[in-house]
């Protein structure tokens, strides 16, 4: 799922996420240096994980009225 980065909810939950994200990039640049052939547009890179994620994203008013939601 590209909107935790193609991690596990429990990497996200627990922490992990930016030493793995640290990993994966050692590991792109390192097939890059292996193999720039192979990478004909750019240097690959790890997704990035994003700040939010919702399955059902409450409206403006459900925010409003749930300061919790609203990350308050």
């Amino acid at each position: 799922h590209l909107g935790i980065a193609l991690m596990t909810p429990a990497d996200v939950h627990e922490g992990y996420a930016e030493a793995i994200t640290e990993k994966r990039d050692e590991v792109l640049n390192g097939a890059y240096q292996n193999h720039p052939e192979r990478f004909v547009n750019k240097v690959p890179t790890p997704p990035t994980l994003n700040t939010e994620v919702w399955i059902n994203r409450p409206n403006d008013e459900e925010m409003k009225e749930s300061p919790s939601l609203a990350g308050s």
